[in-house]
């Protein structure tokens, strides 16, 4: 069990602030650099990205910040582990990032996502729907 998951989730509620980076506003990539930072870990941190940051070298920047990506599209529920960054395609291109943590649904351990959704407008944690995991095109692994 990692770490991530936990730190990620004191963010919860917190409302959502494109290019964000603490608990008065933060984003789904400050969501991530805040939690590593939390357990100890000093990202790179990359601030200059439009609404839409794969064109603004989204996956380059995860990769200086993660490493290589233990998966890629398509991605398998089974891949997935506790503590691991996925990024996500919605409409476009890849430009969403959330933590992979798990929660107890009535007995049934089942992985869930923490992430800042500024549909929402909040930092939540939710189930990880078969939906969500078709829309999964890279899954980093850097443990804390």
């Amino acid at each position: 069990m990692t770490d991530l998951p936990t730190a990620a989730r004191a963010y919860i509620g917190t409302k959502f602030r494109h290019r964000g980076r603490n608990k008065r506003g933060i984003d789904c990539v400050g969501l991530g650099i805040a939690a590593y930072a939390d357990c100890g870990v000093t990202l790179p941190d990359f601030r200059l990205y439009g609404a839409e940051p794969h064109r603004d070298g989204m996956t380059r920047h995860m990769i200086a910040a993660l490493g290589e990506p233990v998966a890629v599209a398509p991605v398998s529920a089974s891949a997935l582990q506790v503590g691991d960054v996925a990024v996500f395609r919605f409409a476009h291109e890849p430009h969403h990032m959330a933590i992979i943590g798990d929660h107890n649904y009535g007995g049934t351990r089942a992985l869930t996502v923490i992430h800042a959704d500024g549909m929402q407008g909040r930092v939540l944690e939710q189930r990880l729907t078969a939906d969500m995991v078709a829309r999964i095109t890279h899954v980093y692994r850097r443990p804390v």
